[in-house]
């Protein structure tokens, strides 16, 4: 279970720097909008990564479902903020969602190859 937690943290943890580097850049090449989005988009990956750990913890616990509805009404909640705030854009907010899974393949990676 160490070896868990140690990927989850190390994925968290991924997860910021990546999104911290892909801010800053996005702000300085488009606007701050555009950023923002892409913040709002990786903040929401984040919860939903929060999410799906804490279903995959109460496994065995007792014999609760998955919650996938949960997390799939999360990411529509997200997409329908974008839409209807005017000021945000939609495929900064659903890239920054996916940053967690830019983050699963770099922790994959760092496995496969080690640390550089």
């Amino acid at each position: 279970m160490a070896d868990y937690h140690a990927l989850g943290r190390r994925i968290y943890l991924t997860v910021v720097v990546i999104a911290a580097f892909v801010f800053v850049v996005v702000l300085f090449a488009y606007s701050l909008n555009t950023a923002l989005s892409y913040l709002l988009g990786a903040g929401g990956g984040l919860l939903y990564f929060r999410m799906l750990d804490r279903s995959i913890q109460g496994i065995g616990a007792d014999n609760r479902r998955l919650g996938g509805p949960a997390r799939v009404g999360l990411f529509a909640v997200l997409m329908v903020v974008a839409v209807k705030s005017g000021t945000l854009e939609i495929l900064p907010t659903f890239f920054g969602f996916l940053t967690i899974k830019a983050a699963i393949l770099v922790d994959t990676l760092r496995t496969l190859f080690g640390d550089v």
